[in-house]
């Protein structure tokens, strides 16, 4: 009896143990981790970090003083980070100014005698010069950390800058010079698209897309009322629309969160205290970021396909959800079931491409509507809605990434 009870006791050991034991990281897994360098140098980086900083004061050792910050944060949770005074900051603008142009009467009201251009750039001269001096980085490396507690560069002080010289371009329009405000948009165009094909997080690159997208419009708009000719604008660069780097901050996103779970007492309920071993036997870090793993490289692969096998591959569907044991990692298929979607993400560049597309066959080649060609699905009449031509495509455009304005719907002031 004794025998078969220390059998017993050591086959469920045995078992027990077995619970415990999780896969290495799989090479995918480290190739996409390795990607990540915090020890990296990017001085464009520190003075996006800073760029709020007082009038006087360098935004790159403010950005760098943030980062410290940041990072003593990631080594203990419980820091109290110091971070730089809201008073001391400079204004950031604000106003219907700063409406999205996607919005009913947004452009209409831009193009309106109710904005004083020149008013919004004496009051914000600074942030507009360190918009402009930002552009002129030729490298950027995001250096924070991927976690649930990462500061996010203030893009929107870039972005209300870029509104501004956005601005400034209808001004000079409206004041009868329509070469010299497009050549403005044309010059803007091209510092934003350089600098986005240098960002390397996904918030950032959709941000500086959006700006292109927003010069776009503008841009236009006076062609159509000049009835001018444009030379074409080349579709997105590999660079451009390139999510490796995106591909990987997201990962390690992912990565350190799955690590942080490990044997967490309360992986199940606030201030829980199961012991590790237990949450162990439900939750495999490893091989949950290795099942992870696979959703990111799709990501990188989608973005560098036209926009015609995008949407042939969105017509296919994700045949390869990414899945793991529900039996020695039940909590970590949970978890990956209710991941992110990214695909709306790759869309939008795929959209801009079209974007591009429309613009060009309207204003390079003076084809009708009925003559064009959509990127997506070959030769489409565009829909017309509110001064907008629409192609179709495979996902929602929430951002009308897609659509080209060309008329105002109200009339301009003469």
């Amino acid at each position: 009896m004794k025998k078969v009870l220390s059998v017993v006791v050591l086959a469920v050991l045995s078992l027990l143990l077995l619970t415990q034991i999780d896969d290495d990281l799989s090479e995918d897994s480290k190739k996409l981790i390795s990607r990540l360098n915090e020890s990296a140098r990017s001085e464009s980086y520190l003075y996006l970090y800073g760029i709020f900083a007082q009038a006087g004061e360098n935004p790159t050792e403010v950005g760098r003083s943030l980062l410290q910050e940041n990072r003593k944060l990631d080594a203990d949770e419980h820091y109290q980070v110091i971070d730089y005074p809201d008073s001391n900051k400079l204004p950031l603008p604000k106003g219907d100014e700063f409406c999205r142009l996607r919005e009913a009467g947004c452009l209409e009201y831009l193009f309106s005698s109710k904005v004083n251009a020149q008013e919004l750039l004496r009051e914000h001269s600074v942030l507009v010069s360190r918009s402009n001096r930002f552009l002129q980085f030729d490298e950027y490396t995001t250096l924070s950390k991927p976690t649930a507690h990462e500061r996010i560069p203030p893009y929107h002080y870039l972005s209300a800058a870029e509104r501004i010289k956005l601005l400034q371009a209808i001004s000079i329009y409206q004041n009868g010079s329509a070469g010299l405000a497009m050549e403005s948009l044309a010059l803007q165009f091209k510092k934003i698209r350089q600098s986005m094909a240098l960002q390397d997080n996904l918030i950032g690159k959709l941000i500086f897309l959006i700006k292109l997208s927003d010069i776009l419009d503008v841009y236009s708009v006076i062609l159509s009322r000049e009835g001018e000719t444009a030379y074409p604008i080349p579709g997105l660069r590999e660079s451009e629309k390139s999510f490796r780097m995106i591909a990987a901050r997201e990962f390690g996103m992912s990565y350190y969160l799955f690590k942080s779970l490990d044997r967490d007492p309360e992986l199940f309920t606030k201030e829980g205290n199961l012991p590790g071993w237990l949450t162990r036997m439900l939750y495999k870090p490893n091989m949950t970021i290795n099942a992870a793993s696979y959703e990111y490289y799709r990501l990188e692969r989608l973005a560098q396909l036209s926009p015609a096998d995008f949407a042939q591959q969105v017509a296919l569907g994700n045949q390869e959800q990414p899945s793991t044991s529900k039996v020695r990692n039940y909590v970590g298929g949970t978890l990956l079931s209710i991941s992110s979607d990214f695909d709306s993400y790759v869309a939008s560049f795929a959209d801009f491409d079209a974007k591009l597309a429309l613009f060009n066959q309207l204003y390079h080649s003076r084809l009708t509507p009925a003559n064009m060609t959509n990127p997506y699905y070959g030769q489409e009449t565009p829909q017309e809605t509110k001064g907008r031509l629409c192609f179709s495509g495979p996902l929602e455009d929430a951002r009308s990434l897609r659509c080209l304005k060309v008329k105002l719907e109200a009339p301009l002031p003469e």
